[in-house]
């Protein structure tokens, strides 16, 4: 469930137009309708059908970063979440009446990961939107409110209360799309099915509303255990975090990069990508270091367990809990909403398995993948990820 960018590696023999085609020709089967004249076509998904969408460039976006702006907004802020940072990506037209959308990075990654895609969006969507990318609980620029929990929900609630916060910057809009990568991907769906009314839209990049295991376990029905890769991620996190920046004569991050490479992390991509949490300080005095992490190492480990299964309403929603008390659990959350899912064809967190699971949070959801890449959907294939945002987006 990390997140991270992989320059250079090449995208498989599907384009981003045979994607397209490909959908377009789904949906040119199937039917649509439109809900009322206040609202857009509705695209139903996977088994249902679903209406065609549209797409056409436009203009120039502005980049806005963040926290002065944040913090002269609506005072309300509940002391059970945490003002999240976020950089804005407006489109030419600053009157745009379109719905934002907000993008929620992955396990140990932050705003900056999506803002070369966000940016590139901005310019090409026919229905202009403000684009948001956030740094979720205990990432980031958070560095003011680290915390000892980061429960979906509460992570989720954290997403909420932002967009209460700019909710006036967009015409009084209440409701978000939400885009999500990994562990962002469940943030977004336990918001959806926490708040179905605030959210107009869910696109979740490579992952499933089920819990994922160290070790080959938890395979009964169907659901959870698989060999996704999820044990690589424990060991990548509780690794790094053992490195103490106060000890060891650590001054640039090639230093740590250094103790990385030697068989703890030894991928150069996820180690710039690790990396891009650790902060050279313009100036440090006394004994403290000139380096700091802007990740919340301690919280982070504590809770992996909560990470790797998901929760909505404070309430397990993954195959650690008991089987009928489950059942029971999942029947009373849904979002009927459109869902689209776009898996990497090359990664293993999204499984057949995963499949009914998906369909009784989600109904109308889709799902399509893009052969030949990984986890990292975004950064391995951002021309097809852009296409298939564009098309969802403008539908």
């Amino acid at each position: 469930m990390l997140s991270a960018r992989r320059r250079g590696r090449a995208v498989a023999p599907s384009s981003a137009l045979m994607l397209l085609l490909s959908l377009q020709s789904l949906f040119s089967r199937a039917s649509s309708y439109r809900t009322s004249s206040s609202q857009i076509s509705r695209a139903v998904a996977s088994r249902r059908g679903a209406s065609s969408w549209n797409t056409s460039p436009c203009g120039d976006s502005i980049i806005q970063s963040s926290s002065q702006l944040y913090s002269q907004k609506s005072t309300y802020m509940a002391n059970d979440v945490v003002e999240l940072q976020y950089s804005e990506f407006l489109p030419p037209s600053t009157a745009s009446s379109n719905t934002p959308v907000i993008f929620l990075h992955g396990l140990l990654g932050n705003k900056r990961n999506f803002a070369s895609l966000a940016s590139s969006l901005s310019t090409q969507l026919q229905k202009p939107r403000p684009i948001y990318t956030v740094d979720l609980r205990n990432h980031g620029e958070n560095t003011h409110d680290w915390r000892p929990s980061m429960s979906y929900s509460e992570m989720a609630r954290d997403v909420l209360a932002f967009m209460d916060k700019v909710s006036d910057l967009n015409n009084g809009h209440e409701k978000a799309v939400l885009v999500g990568h990994s562990m962002g991907g469940k943030v977004a769906q336990s918001l959806a099915l926490m708040h179905p009314e605030r959210v107009e839209g869910l696109v979740v990049l490579d992952i499933a509303p089920v819990r994922y295991y160290s070790e080959k376990q938890g395979m009964g029905g169907g659901r959870g255990g698989d060999d996704s890769g999820w044990k690589a991620v424990e060991e990548i996190v509780r690794s790094v975090a053992q490195i103490d920046l106060s000890e060891g004569g650590y001054l640039t991050k090639r230093d740590v990069d250094a103790v990385l490479r030697r068989g703890m992390l030894e991928d150069p991509a996820l180690r710039a990508f690790v990396l891009t949490n650790l902060e050279q300080r313009r100036a440090s005095g006394g004994d403290e270091s000139p380096l700091r992490w802007k990740i919340y190492w301690d919280g982070i480990v504590h809770e992996l367990d909560r990470i790797a299964g998901f929760d909505v309403n404070d309430r397990v929603m993954d195959d650690s809990a008991e089987e009928t008390e489950l059942t029971m659990r999942q029947s009373d959350v849904q979002y009927e909403g459109d869902v689209f899912f776009i898996h990497g064809g090359a990664s293993r967190f999204v499984r057949h398995s995963h499949i009914s699971t998906i369909g009784t949070f989600f109904p109308n959801h889709m799902l399509t993948t893009i052969r030949g890449v990984g986890h990292w959907v975004h950064a391995e294939a951002p021309d097809d990820t852009i296409a298939l945002l564009k098309r969802y987006l403008d539908r």
